[in-house]
Formats: structure tokens, sequence, C-alpha cells
């Protein structure tokens, strides 16, 4: 699970960092979303089970 928190840190991190220096629409931008949303949604689902 720690690993999981890490990853979704980085990630958003890492998002941020990427709209600031293109803006949101850039393609690199918008992957890096859609991972985030990933992590999220398995963050969610693991809370749920327990």
């Amino acid at each position: 699970m720690n690993y999981l928190l890490s990853d979704i840190e980085k990630t958003r991190i890492e998002m941020i960092e990427l709209a600031q220096q293109y803006g949101y629409s850039n393609p690199n931008v918008v992957q890096c979303s859609q991972k985030l949303d990933f992590l999220l949604n398995v963050f969610e689902n693991k809370q749920i089970k327990h």
C-alpha cells in the first residue's frame, strides 16, 4: 500500500510539473493524468475491500 501511495504522489508531482511546462492539453500531461486516475482508482478499490 505504501508503494501505491508513493507512486500516486510521484505521478501527481510529475503531472503538475508537466502541465506547468507544456500546458494542460499536452499529450504527455493527459497521459500522466490518466495514469494518476488509474492509480487513484486502484487505491480507492483497495480501500473499499478492506
